[in-house]
């Protein structure tokens, strides 16, 4: 017969176990460790490569599992899980495309993000898994675009993302996408200049966005509500 301090150590330990298992990305230092992780990986790799970028418009992934601690009232991941995930995705992107100027420091540039877009067309429910996929996808003197999907086990897209990223020099100077490119060793040919344009035709107007930080209609002039507390 089991004892009764057995018994009890049970009745605590396994619910005890069982919700730090399903919300272990929520336990201190979870998110970074989790990016210590990756950048591990990527930053081996891109050794072993000697610094060589794969091809520009490679497809990077990570595979993910939507815990209770992603999700919200409603029952799926919650929206702003989306947008945590992608810092995963944007260190990998640029530790895989970009490996000379994340790794060699005498370059002096850091990528920023300058925002990001989602657009939501299908839940993730709890426990499911799911990959999110990158690539590059545009950029003009400024900005550099990347491409995000989340993708569930159907093949079926739960959600389109973009990242706006720019590159700067530690005195503030923005260095333009195509010198990053070619100093990373991107050959860019013909046939990269017209995917380069036609993917602006979308992106750019995305840049209107940035009204919103002057907008004409002041905020206050109109009636406040007290702020709720949280």
């Amino acid at each position: 017969m089991p004892s009764s301090m057995t018994t009890a150590s049970a009745v605590i330990g396994i619910p005890t176990f069982l919700l730090l298992l399903t919300h272990m990305k929520s336990l201190p230092l979870a998110y970074t460790f989790r990016s210590w992780w990756l950048l591990r990986a990527v930053i081996k790799r891109a050794k072993a490569n000697k610094l060589k970028p794969e091809p520009l418009f490679t497809v990077v992934s990570e595979n993910h599992r939507c815990l209770y601690d992603d999700i919200d009232y409603n029952q799926h991941m919650n929206n702003s899980m989306y947008n945590k995930n992608l810092d995963f995705a944007r260190i990998h992107t640029l530790y895989t495309l970009f490996p000379r100027i994340m790794m060699e420091p005498d370059h002096h540039i850091f990528c920023h993000n300058g925002g990001v877009y989602t657009m939501f067309k299908k839940e993730i429910p709890p426990m499911s898994n799911y990959t999110i996929e990158t690539r590059i996808w545009t950029w003009n003197e400024k900005w550099m675009w990347l491409q995000h999907r989340f993708v569930l086990p159907s093949d079926e897209i739960a959600c389109a993302a973009v990242s706006k990223l720019v590159f700067k020099k530690t005195s503030g100077k923005t260095v333009p996408p195509v010198e990053v490119l070619q100093l990373c060793g991107h050959e860019l040919d013909a046939d990269i200049e017209e995917r380069r344009k036609k993917n602006w035709e979308i992106a750019g107007k995305l840049l209107d966005a940035d009204k919103l930080f002057k907008d004409p209609y002041s905020w206050t002039d109109q009636r406040f509500l007290p702020a709720a507390k949280m």
